[in-house]
Formats: structure tokens, C-alpha cells, sequence
């Protein structure tokens, strides 16, 4: 049977731990399969090797942008976005870049809600 003092110490542990789980997070920018989610958007088109090739470029220009950033992110906009950029595929680039546009923007702006 676990004491109150046990439980206050599992609880701080677990939330120590979850912290450091979410510093591991933000220590570096996903790896996601740029090939086969080109392979996926190219197939589209017929196999397209003309939107295969613009889509690694694409994805190119995106990582090269968040990488330099992606450490300064906050956690939750981290992890939000990558889940969002991998939905349904091997993970994008553009997408994470998007939506890490867009989530700082609406963060920098929240908007209040009024009575008049």
C-alpha cells in the first residue's frame, strides 16, 4: 500500500519524467521519409518524375527552414505540428513548416472573446 508520501513522490518522478520526455522532443527536428512521401504525391500524377523531383525540392527549402528553429519552438506547437504534418503518411516537410507558421501567428495574435 502506498503512503502519501510515496504517492507525492511517484507523482513528482512522473511529471519529471514527462518533462524530460518532452526536452527529448525538442532536441531535434523530426526524420520523416521525404523519398516516400514524394513517392506518394508524385504517384498522383501518373509517376510523375517532374513532381517528384519539385517535391523533394520543396521538402529541401521546408527542412532548411525549421531546422535553424526548431529548438527555439514551444514544446506543445513541437509535438501539435508534427503529428498534424504526419497524418495519413510518411510525414512532410511543408506541412510541418505550415503549420508552424501558422500555429506562432495564431499564437502571437489570440484573439478575445467581447460582450458587447
Amino acid at each position: 500500500m502506498l503512503t502519501g508520501g510515496n504517492m507525492k513522490y511517484q507523482l513528482i518522478l512522473a511529471v519529471g519524467l514527462s518533462a524530460l520526455s518532452g526536452m527529448a522532443l525538442a532536441s531535434g527536428i523530426p526524420r520523416f521519409d521525404v523519398e516516400g512521401h514524394c513517392e506518394q504525391v508524385a504517384s498522383v500524377g501518373g509517376s510523375s518524375n517532374m513532381l517528384y523531383n519539385s517535391c523533394i525540392d520543396m521538402e529541401q527549402q521546408a527542412y532548411d527552414n525549421l531546422k535553424p528553429a526548431w529548438s527555439n519552438l514551444p514544446g506543445n506547437i513541437q509535438s501539435h505540428c508534427t503529428d498534424v504534418s504526419s497524418v495519413g503518411g510518411p510525414g512532410s516537410y511543408s506541412l510541418l513548416e505550415s503549420c508552424v507558421q501558422m500555429e506562432t501567428e495564431a499564437a502571437n495574435n489570440r484573439e478575445s472573446f467581447s460582450f458587447d
